[in-house]
């Protein structure tokens, strides 16, 4: 699983996984021309070769391996799963970003981590590879004002073209899908690249250096993941969060003007932008920023948002006709009921509470959200003991 983040409350930031949005009429002045470099010390960043890199021990034993399935009439790209799966039998999530020595190293690893892994193992044998980003709304972990959320990354193998396939149109490519952590409550968000996959990884790490307060780390991976993806709307979020953080708002201003102006703008960009729009004296840049957070959101999550935002200043029936749109378009998703039994508990209407964090609960494949989503059920009674004393 990929790791995003959210800051709150003066960020929001996510180093997403999303396909990198090029303008498709003209080439534009890359964001990197609007940093402040002379701010930051440059600091050594890995290459991109060794991202993906393999001991030569384990070189072999894949290769004998994989040599010795296609020999036994196994398609190249279920031989390449076939291995992984069981080199990864005992693998277990954590949160960090990993090199494929690392995760093999440490035998964990996250989303990114694990596609990268597959990418070197891919690359050994020559089987080509697309990716797809698979969106989630997952448990929110706070770490110094920054909720860090995680979004998910799939790998496809791809089977190898037909001998005749130059004479028809593939519509779908035949492939094996690699989903190390499949989960119920997931959306598709976007298709994905390779160049994309080496962004995150330096995105990713350009945010934990961030969190670190490495603002000099945090500049250098962050300007590596640009190279790959100059336009990536959350990437040049990440570019104005640092700015802003490293005490440079004038220069995260410009950056979000920049984002504006082009449209290469997401959810959490806007967001930061409205936070740093409402510390200047400019009431229409606030209402313009209103207004495109309300007509810009597309993925559940952007919509969840939106109803938050109602919720917080009040306006329930607002939020309440947001979430029910939210069901109706992903009624698998737990998130929504969630925050439907957040209003109605406000609003002193237990029995529609207890229902809705039932659905919530019932739809959960996350064992931490459903343990969370159980425990606020399970306290109602309780609660509402201490109410009528």
């Amino acid at each position: 699983m990929m790791k995003n983040l959210v800051l709150v409350p003066l960020f929001a930031l996510l180093g997403a996984c999303a396909s990198t949005q090029t303008p498709a009429e003209k080439v534009i002045l890359k964001v990197t021309h609007l940093f402040s470099h002379a701010t930051f010390e440059p600091q050594a960043t890995i290459a991109e070769a060794d991202i993906f890199a393999l001991p030569k021990h384990e070189q072999d034993n894949f290769l004998a391996y994989y040599d010795n399935e296609l020999k036994r009439g196994i398609r190249p790209d279920k031989a390449v799963f076939k291995y992984l799966e069981h080199r990864l039998d005992s693998f277990t999530y954590d949160g960090d970003t990993l090199t494929a020595q690392e995760s093999l190293q440490r035998n964990e690893g996250n989303c990114i981590s694990l596609a990268i892994l597959t990418q070197a193992y891919a690359n050994l044998a020559q089987v080509e590879t697309t990716f797809r980003e698979v969106g989630t709304i997952p448990v929110f972990r706070k770490n110094n004002n920054t909720i860090l959320v995680s979004n998910h990354f799939r790998t496809k193998l791809l089977a190898p073209k037909s001998p005749n396939s130059s004479d028809k149109f593939e519509i779908i490519r035949a492939g094996t899908v690699v989903d190390y952590f499949p989960a119920q409550d997931s959306f598709y968000i976007d298709t994905a690249t390779y160049q994309d996959l080496v962004a995150k990884y330096y995105a990713n790490k350009s945010v934990d250096a961030l969190l670190a307060e490495d603002y000099n780390q945090s500049f250098s991976m962050l300007t590596k993941a640009l190279h790959y993806a100059p336009y990536d709307p959350e990437l040049i979020n990440i570019s104005a969060v640092l700015h802003r953080r490293s005490g440079l708002p004038a220069v995260a201003l410009t950056i979000f003007e920049y984002a504006n102006t082009h449209a290469l703008t997401s959810q959490n960009l806007l967001v930061n932008y409205l936070s740093l729009a409402k510390t200047q004296t400019n009431p229409q840049l606030v209402e313009l920023l209103e207004a495109s957070l309300e007509n810009s959101a597309e993925t559940p999550f952007d919509k969840i948002q939106l109803a938050q935002r109602s919720i917080k200043k009040g306006n329930y029936n607002k939020a309440i006709r947001e979430l029910k749109e939210v069901i109706l378009e992903t009624p698998y998703i737990p998130e929504p009921y969630f925050e439907l039994a957040r209003i109605y508990y406000t609003k002193g209407d237990i029995e529609k509470t207890e229902r809705l964090l039932t659905l919530a609960i019932e739809r959960s494949s996350d064992p931490e959200k459903r343990s969370l989503f159980q425990a606020k059920r399970n306290a109602i009674p309780e609660q509402l003991s201490k109410n009528t004393k």
